[in-house]
Parts: C-alpha cells; structure tokens; sequence
C-alpha cells in the first residue's frame, strides 16, 4: 500500500457524565475516577495493533471520541498522542480532534487541551433551544454552548460542532430558526443530523410505547433538503450527507478516512477498525465492556476479540455505504482495482435511470433525490 494513503487511529473513550436518551453507541456512566486501568490498556492496545497490522504509513489523523473524552485530563490525553507517535508516527501536520460537551470546555480546559496536542475539538452542542436541549438530555444550556465555542477559538484550535434536528413535533419554522441561529456562531465546520431514534435507546423505548411521535418521512426530507440548501447558501456546503465545510481543509480528515474506506485502529472498549493484516482487509473489533476490554489487553495483547477478513463483495459494499455519502462521489475504477469487484451494470443502469445516482467520468454520485436513501440504494446496487 502507498506511503501517501490515508491512515488514522480512534480512542473510544466510553464514560459520560449522562447516558443521552437518543444515544446507542457503546457507553457507560461516569461515577468519578480517572480510570487509569483502562487508559493503560489503551496504550497497550496501540502497541499490540502497530505490532500486527499492515500499517500503510505515518498516521493523518487521531480522534477521540466517544463517550466524552473531554473527560480526560489534558496529561491523559498527550500520553495517547505520545504512545501513538512512537508506535506509528505522524504525518506532517496531523488532525488530532477531540470531542467534546459544552459543559466541560472552559478557557482553561480548552488551553490544557492544545498543550497536549489537540488540534480540532468537535462540539456536541445539538442545539441553541433550551427546551430542546431539556429534551434531549443535555446537560449545558444555550449559553454554555455559545461560551464553549469562545473558549475552543480562544485557544487556536479549529472548531466543529454538532446539531440534531427532526425533533419529535419540530416545525420548518422551529428548524429555520434553529438552523440561523448555529450558522451565526460562524464556524468554518458543521454537522447537521437528523434525530434517529434506535432500538434500545430511552427514545426507542417510548417510541416503542407510543409516546414519542416519529416525524413523517415527507417532513423529514423537507428538514433535510432545506438544511443542505440553507446551509449551501451560507457558504457551507455539504461535503458528506451530514457534514458541511466552508473549506476543504476544514473537512474531517478523519471521518475522510472512514468515507474514503481508508485503514484505521480503533482503541478503546467497542472500538471498530479496518486494516490489512498480511494484505487481507480485516474487520476488528474491541471487547465492548471496559473491565473485559482490560482483561482481553492483558491477556492477549490488543484488546479485540473479533477479526474478520472481508470478501471482495464485503469490502464493496462498505466502499459504496460510505463512499456514496460524500458529494465526491465514488470512484468505480479504484473499486474495481482494489477489490476486483464490477457492479452489476443491469442495477445501476435501473437506478440511473429513476433519477437516483449519477456516473459520469467513472465518478458514482448520490442525486439529491437518492442522498436519504443511500442504505436502500447500495442493498439494490449489489441486489
């Protein structure tokens, strides 16, 4: 593989303060500690990869995220950076983010934060609405928000920020409004989704029950159409469904990697990665509790405990799941090249035609008509 190909390492840390009621990634409550035991099997756990996988180079990016790991102390953070440097190295110029909830991030935090190393803290702000806020489960207020971002930009760092939308009963007027009032922090990166309410989570439950109302698929694509284009306006496109630069050097490097179906390691409990061992692309996966996350690190010298190599076909299909999420667009020839795999020219040709994707120079794109239905698209591409 190519010195120059895109290489990157995620931290999950799992704990937060509070357990957010639409979230289902793999978390668990903050009761206080530094939680050494798992920061020591994370380093361990970098090295045991960097001694198994094909790493492809230097590394471009780091993310932590999780979980909350603004919960780390700044120390913390930089032994990470520093574990990584040694095992893989960097790049030039590395993207090293951070995400991060408003209620922790003062001026101190923020300048302790790019000491060690922090280049890009990315803001679960969801929203600038109190009530929507109390909703959610958040624990800052739109003031809080507003002051986080201060504090983020007064130490040097660029500055992301995350917003949910398609509440239950949420208008286009209350969307609009909500929408202005993000754009007007006047920040070069955002995110913008959709509230998905999953199995599992304390908004399934209700949901499950009755008695939390799902927005209607026609108004949801209406929120989701007036946000690209209003977002468009204001001089930030979407480079991704979800996300929206003024600039390509204010794209995530990182989540490129995961688009791009780069390499990458995942530490931490339940952290999934992608790399090539003995030139097979290989699906890994952590154990997802923390205290059997440290007992496999111990054990067995990396923390995974499920390592599949994927098929051609497999490969694929990730490539198109992610791929046809950027306004890029995907690349069929370097498919075809990396994986040996044709799409079935019967299925394109169809879906071609009823207005939902777009080739031209061998670049498969999303039409706006197809960006809401992407999983859909890519199970009848390779149908």
């Amino acid at each position: 593989m190519s010195k120059q190909t895109p290489f990157g390492l995620y931290v999950h840390w799992p704990y937060c303060r509070r357990l957010c009621p639409y979230c289902d990634f793999n978390i668990y409550r903050h009761r206080g500690g530094a939680h050494d035991d798992l920061l020591r099997a994370i380093l361990k756990d970098i090295e045991g990869h960097g001694a198994r996988i094909d790493a492809p180079g230097p590394l471009h990016s780091l993310s932590f995220g999780g979980g909350t790991p603004s919960l780390l102390a700044p120390g913390q953070i930089k032994t990470v950076i520093e574990t990584a440097a040694r095992v893989f190295g960097f790049v030039a110029a590395p993207e090293i983010s951070l995400e991060a909830n408003p209620d922790v991030l003062d001026r101190a935090a923020c300048a302790g934060f790019a000491s060690a190393g922090i280049n890009r803290i990315s803001i679960g702000i969801q929203s600038l609405d109190d009530e929507e806020l109390h909703f959610l489960g958040r624990d800052h207020s739109a003031d809080d928000a507003r002051r986080a971002v201060d504090a983020a930009q007064s130490a040097g760092v660029r500055v992301s920020a995350d917003f949910i939308y398609d509440l239950p009963d949420q208008t286009m007027a209350a969307w609009t409004h909500g929408l202005e009032a993000a754009l007007a922090l006047d920040l070069a990166h955002y995110s913008f989704y959709g509230l998905t309410i999953a199995p599992g989570t304390a908004f399934g439950h209700q949901a499950k029950k009755g008695r939390l109302k799902r927005p209607s698929e026609d108004h949801s694509a209406a929120l989701f159409a007036f946000t690209q284009k209003h977002a468009a306006k204001a001089g930030l496109p979407a480079y991704e469904v979800s996300n929206h630069a003024s600039n390509t050097a204010e794209q995530s490097r990182h989540n490129l990697i995961y688009w791009q179906n780069g390499d990458w390691v995942g530490v931490g409990p339940g952290a999934h990665g992608r790399a090539h061992i003995q030139a097979n692309r290989t699906a890994l996966v952590t154990a997802p509790r923390p205290e059997d996350y440290c007992a496999v690190v111990k054990a067995q010298g990396w923390g995974v405990i499920e390592n599949t190599v994927l098929s051609p076909e497999e490969v694929a299909m990730e490539a198109l799941s992610m791929g046809l999420r950027l306004q890029a667009g995907l690349d069929l020839e370097a498919l075809n090249s990396t994986t040996g795999f044709v799409l079935p020219q019967q299925n394109l040709q169809s879906l071609t035609d009823q207005g939902y994707l777009n080739t031209r120079d061998n670049i498969l794109r999303v039409l706006p008509k197809g960006q809401a239905l992407i999983d859909r698209l890519v199970l009848e591409l390779l149908a």
